[in-house]
């Protein structure tokens, strides 16, 4: 499909689009880390947000000077990038209350670059209550502030209902093109819905509706092509940021049915409900992003019960972050209850960024022939 070849192609050359798309709009752009920060506010500000990660496969060097060898390699990447100028489109950049790292590097990223303007959001929770709700609120018209002072442009209600629609939209065509793969065989593959997921992370989200719903429309009207036999497989982790870990499990003879990731599920999992007060809607959808960062334990086993069962999955595969310490905490408990419970086996696996694929793939292989 050439929509999907020009996904492919952007994620390539990810600056080049955000540099291009930035000077043809006149936007100021915003990066975020998680999927945990209400882009809303940004779009409905006037501005372009996009979500972060390694723009390119180089060697981490300059990101030790400032950063703990026990970080994560994702965040390292990243920051060892923009310390060589790679994301120097940035106007602004939002750092929620996520995992440690994250949270605590935004006074760390002010003290090595003081020009930067870093905004912090942590209203996430993990419970929906009254108190939740405020929190929520007044990070949120904290964040307006700042978002407003940043773009000269007033969030009003209108701008606000407006993003929503538009993000809302954006949710719904992803959530459409991944149920795609509950046929055997899938009609798109997990590696090329990775791209997708990825992609739309980083495009203006009208252009990106446009080639979701393009993509969409395409496949309704093919069939899955493949293996039957393959097995099917859920994939979970945190930053997953590079298709090789697609790649490995689906050249194991096997598929990739579902993901349970950031850049996956957890970024259009939650529909935001137009009939509430804006901020009240937000609060709660953002509330249900299954990470560890925002959702019990409990919660996400849910999900990932939900997705095993309605996409006929045959095993999981837990690719963690090296050092990513929510997420590891988390496994013993999902582990116990989807082999109890559901009678799927899992594999765990550590991952770090430019690691090496060889004795992962090994691993994979193994498990993919053991499953009955």
């Amino acid at each position: 499909m050439d929509s999907l070849e020009k996904l492919h192609e952007i994620i390539s050359n990810a600056g080049e689009y955000i540099t291009g798309f930035k000077q043809k709009s006149g936007k100021k752009v915003v990066g975020i880390m998680h999927p945990i920060v209400p882009q809303e506010l940004i779009y409905a500000a006037g501005l372009y947000s996009v979500r972060l990660f390694p723009m390119k496969k180089e060697t981490i060097t300059k990101a030790h000077e400032s950063l703990q060898a026990y970080t994560s390699s994702i965040f390292r990447a990243i920051w060892d990038q923009v310390l060589k100028g790679e994301f120097d489109f940035l106007d602004a950049v939002v750092l929620p209350e996520s995992c440690e790292t994250v949270t605590y590097f935004a006074r760390g990223w002010q003290y090595n670059r003081p020009g930067d303007k870093v905004f912090t959001f942590s209203g996430v929770r993990y419970h929906k209550n009254e108190n939740g709700e405020k929190l929520f609120r007044k990070q949120s018209e904290r964040l307006i502030e700042s978002l407003e002072d940043l773009s000269g442009q007033k969030v009003t209600d209108s701008s606000l209902a407006d993003a929503i629609d538009l993000y809302n939209e954006n949710r719904r065509l992803l959530k459409e093109i991944f149920a795609f793969r509950k046929e055997q065989p899938p009609r798109i593959s997990g590696t090329d819905f990775f791209a997708i997921s990825l992609a739309s992370a980083i495009l203006d989200k009208q252009e990106a509706n446009a080639v979701l719903g393009k993509i969409s429309d395409e496949l309704r009207m093919t069939d899955g092509a493949g293996d039957r036999s393959k097995k099917r497989i859920l994939l979970s982790g945190p930053c997953i940021v590079d298709k090789k870990i697609y790649e490995a499990i689906e050249s194991s003879d096997a598929y990739v049915v579902a993901d349970d990731t950031n850049f996956g599920l957890r970024s259009f999992y939650s529909m935001v409900d137009r009939d509430k007060e804006p901020i009240s809607a937000l609060s709660n959808a953002y509330a249900d992003v299954p990470c560890p960062f925002s959702t019990s334990a409990e919660t996400r086993l849910k999900v990932i019960e939900e997705l095993i069962r309605e996409y006929n999955v045959d095993g999981v595969v837990f690719a963690i972050e090296k050092f990513c310490e929510a997420e590891t905490m988390d496994f013993p408990y999902l582990e116990k209850n989807i082999k109890k419970k559901l009678g799927k086996p899992v594999l765990l696996l550590e991952t770090e960024f430019l690691g090496d694929l060889a004795p992962i793939k090994t691993r994979i292989d193994a498990f993919v022939e053991s499953i009955q």
